[in-house]
């Protein structure tokens, strides 16, 4: 399938809320994702299809789970980004500071999942197609944009859709 033959008008991707601000706050609302032409497809393994991702964000922030493989590996790539933006002069020092502390002290509530729906036709001149050694599967479908700006996409913030209606474990990720 051919994302550049204009039959599919968007691409899918799931973050977390904590890495979404922090990329609006401290990155210029740049944004880097992997993505996918469905949003649930049953050929899609679970770990890059985008509604198994919100589930799985979703139960461990509404169980507390400590030893949730998704969150520990979301801290550790919202960390190695900004060291990198800081070697690239993008933010401070003291920024840095400021991003390491609040991914510390990060709470199940900050791991909400969030929704980008990107229009394809505004990134396809910078939408990587993932190498299948990198890809979840052979069957996979991954793309990956190392820099999606404002106006590229919409977001749902599952945070504020589930209000009230999930409950979220009042404690430090991890605790």
């Amino acid at each position: 399938m051919d994302i550049f033959d204009g039959n599919i008008p968007v691409l899918y991707s799931v973050g977390i809320d904590l890495a979404y601000k922090i990329s609006k706050r401290y990155y210029n609302n740049t944004h880097y994702v992997w993505c996918t032409t469905k949003f649930n497809s049953s050929v899609q393994p679970p770990t890059s299809n985008p509604q198994t991702i919100c589930r799985r964000f979703l139960e461990q922030i509404k169980t507390g789970d400590r030893h949730a493989y998704e969150i520990d590996k979301n801290k550790s790539g919202i960390l190695s980004g900004a060291y990198i933006k800081r070697k690239e002069g993008v933010i401070t020092e003291e920024q840095l500071r400021e991003i390491c502390d609040i991914v510390s002290k990060a709470e199940y509530e900050s791991f909400f999942p969030v929704i980008y729906i990107i229009y394809t036709d505004k990134v396809k001149h910078k939408c990587i197609e993932v190498e299948k050694f990198q890809c979840a599967s052979d069957n996979s479908v991954e793309y990956r944009i190392e820099k999606l700006e404002a106006g590229e996409f919409d977001v749902i913030l599952l945070k504020d859709l589930l209000h009230g209606i999930i409950e979220v474990v009042e404690r430090k990720a991890g605790d």
